[in-house]
């Protein structure tokens, strides 16, 4: 099995795991929170299969995938730090 098809594998098995686990603890969560919380999550998701598909499609694809996850990483550390 190549990478490609491993990742893309992942990709689909979390979306199913996901809805499955908002479905079981529904009871826990406001309508609010699971709709925001699956709205998060398929935005996400498209963003892991867009670096997924640009990384396996040519170098500049590689660099965009390298440079868009180390702006998200920048992000994510200004956010807990500041």
């Amino acid at each position: 099995m190549n990478t490609y098809r491993l990742l893309n594998i992942i990709g689909f098995g979390s979306i199913l795991l996901v809805i499955v686990y908002f479905v079981a603890y529904a009871r826990d969560y406001s309508k609010e929170k699971i709709i925001s919380g699956l709205v998060f999550y398929f935005a996400a998701t498209v963003i892991y299969f867009l670096f997924v598909f640009l990384y396996h499609k040519s170098n500049l694809g590689q660099k965009i995938t390298l440079y868009g996850l180390s702006a998200i990483a920048l992000v994510l550390i200004y956010l807990l730090l500041g």
